[in-house]
């Protein structure tokens, strides 16, 4: 394309330059990140598992099964006004 334009219109572009890459410095180990859905399903489980372990523990069997409908909506909401993109990383 700046051929095109240096022949047909007399216009001077200068020549594109690469983008540098950027090596990693030797010595310097690189952290393999664990994947970001994983802490995400944890912050949604951890809670519901020791809720119910609450629930179940002091006799409270109507709120063991009315909580976990209630978690799982509340998320179902959040996710869907968010945009449903929780578990892209």
């Amino acid at each position: 394309m700046a051929e095109d334009l240096q022949e047909d219109k007399g216009v001077i572009v200068p020549p594109e330059t690469p983008t540098p890459t950027v090596e990693p410095k030797p010595g310097l180990s690189q952290k393999k990140q664990p994947p970001r859905y994983w802490i995400r399903l944890a912050i949604f489980l951890v809670p519901l598992i020791l809720s119910e372990i609450m629930f179940l523990r002091v006799g409270r069997g109507w709120s063991a099964v009315i909580f976990p409908v209630a978690w799982v909506a509340f998320f179902y909401f959040q996710m869907k006004r968010g945009g449903w993109n929780i578990f892209k990383p």
